[in-house]
């Protein structure tokens, strides 16, 4: 027997199209999936042939005879997302820009500092920090190095500006991306110096010496004094001493700067792991002997995975975002979903989907489900500038709203194998695999209060992507239509 939609619909009229719950509690509140997101970050990816998505569902001695498939009604809108946790992460991220279609979006990072030695005395056998002169104090962000560009949007001029924090980092608290902390004194950033390009192309040189692409701050070299004097006190500077002397930075820009144009810059990510990101200090003993005694001297202050730090993310969607846009987001139009989705990383934009008919399939007898695929269209015409997410991340709802992982996560250690969510960039869509979460529904194991969907690695990258809706009317083929696409089975 082949379940029409014609006939599906028929048996499901007397049911409501959409559970007021669904469409009016979703709210802008903290949601259970910070931890959820640590989990997820450690699973591997592996192919698994789609043929086998659903088979396990059924008992090996009963295998249910494939009777046919139905496109399902799919109905989903965007929201703004809530905070993301973003301490312990390996990617900072800092800049600002405005992007024609979601508008303004801001990152901050704050980090400690870490020292390379112990009780480092800086000046020499028989000097004092009279006698150390400091040639020049550079804040080094190191350029991520991965398969996208280390700029999202595009590498305009930023006003950078750095701060010392008020309070120090603790690396085993836990920080979310709308955290700002306190900040003591003025600028660090050596004046003249704060309008930096960025050139994530070629290497630096300083001296004789040969760094990585990078973007190098100047800084005051009070601050480099500072060090020095605390440095004197004890007969050398303890990593205690340096922490109550320099709390930690917050590394950000000044977005409404001279000489910047939001339209022409982005969001920078950098190394925030393995000391690749650090404050360089060069210097001279003067009452120094040998043959090195004329030499710059340096010690570095380095960023490092054990150090306490978190992205800190500020969007405006309102501030150059496009109008159909910010009616779903900001005005709550959530029938436009029906045409257009957004999803963005960065604590930007999530996304909900009901399927407001399937709990009713459970008045049909002898029903099963061997395959369920959600399918994602995306509109990628901008994505030489604003490259697509690699990967989405799909959660169910529970009935306070809150996210949990689906069973294809928990079950299996390779799970993106199981619930896949990556981009076709042949096909140009996102598709999931939900046949377990599905049958679950159709048994009764579950209620179905909705699925939540969002851009993986969202605490550490600023991607985001239009996707078309279950109405998308650019073209009359529905295979570029969001939908709900099942391969039933009757026993």
């Amino acid at each position: 027997m082949i379940f029409t939609t014609k006939y599906l619909k028929k048996i499901l009229s007397s049911q409501n199209r959409l559970k007021d719950f669904r469409m009016l509690n979703i709210k802008k509140r903290p949601r259970k999936r910070a931890a959820i997101f640590f989990i997820i970050a450690a699973l591997v990816s592996c192919e698994k042939p789609e043929e086998s998505i659903g088979i396990d569902l059924q008992p090996g001695d009963d295998i249910f005879q494939v009777s046919g498939v139905d496109t399902f009604t799919v109905r989903s809108f965007s929201l703004p997302e809530d905070s993301l946790r973003t301490d312990g992460v390996i990617t900072g991220m800092v800049g600002a820009y405005i992007d024609p279609i979601f508008g303004f979006l801001k990152a901050e990072h704050y980090t400690e500092l870490r020292l390379i030695s112990s009780n480092p005395r800086f000046y020499s056998e028989g000097s004092s920090i009279e006698n150390l002169i400091v040639d020049s104090l550079v804040l080094n962000l190191a350029f991520e190095t991965t398969d996208q560009v280390p700029i999202y949007g595009s590498s305009g001029s930023q006003y950078f500006q750095v701060f010392e924090i008020d309070d120090s980092l603790d690396v085993s608290e836990t920080y979310y991306s709308n955290q700002a902390l306190s900040t003591v004194g003025e600028d660090l950033v050596l004046e003249g110096h704060n309008l930096i390009k960025p050139n994530y192309r070629d290497s630096s040189v300083v001296g004789e010496l040969t760094f990585r692409p990078s973007i190098r701050i100047p800084l005051n070299p009070e601050l480099a004094q500072r060090i020095f004097n605390a440095s004197a006190e004890n007969d050398g500077l303890s990593a205690t001493r340096f922490i109550e002397e320099i709390k930690g930075l917050k590394i950000t820009v000044d977005e409404d700067a001279a000489g910047v144009n939001l339209s022409n810059s982005g969001i920078i990510s950098f190394n925030s792991a393995f000391g690749l990101s650090r404050m360089e200090l060069y210097y001279r003993d003067t009452l120094s002997t040998g043959e090195n005694a004329a030499d710059t001297l340096s010690y570095d202050f380095e960023i490092r995975t054990n150090t306490g730090k978190f992205n800190s993310f500020r969007s405006d969607f309102s501030r150059g975002g496009d109008v159909n846009f910010v009616r779903q987001l900001q005005n709550g139009a959530t029938e436009s979903g029906n045409e257009k989705l957004y999803l963005q990383a960065a604590a930007g934009v999530k996304m909900f989907v009901d399927l407001p008919y399937f709990e009713s399939l459970r008045n049909v007898e002898g029903l099963a489900i061997a395959k369920a695929e959600l399918i994602i269209p995306a509109n990628t015409a901008d994505a030489s500038r604003f490259p697509v997410p690699t990967r989405l991340l799909i959660f169910g709802l529970d009935e306070e709203g809150d996210a949990f992982l689906l069973d294809e996560f928990l079950e299996d250690p390779q799970s993106f194998s199981a619930i896949d969510g990556s981009y076709d960039p042949g096909r140009e869509q996102y598709r999931f695999y939900l046949s377990r979460f599905l049958q679950q529904i159709l048994t009764q194991e579950r209620d179905f209060h909705g699925l939540e969907i969002v851009v993986q690695r969202a605490s550490t990258t600023a991607n985001r992507v239009i996707l078309n809706g279950s109405e998308f009317s650019g073209e009359t083929d529905t295979a570029d239509q969001m939908r709900l696409e099942i391969v039933f089975t009757n026993f």
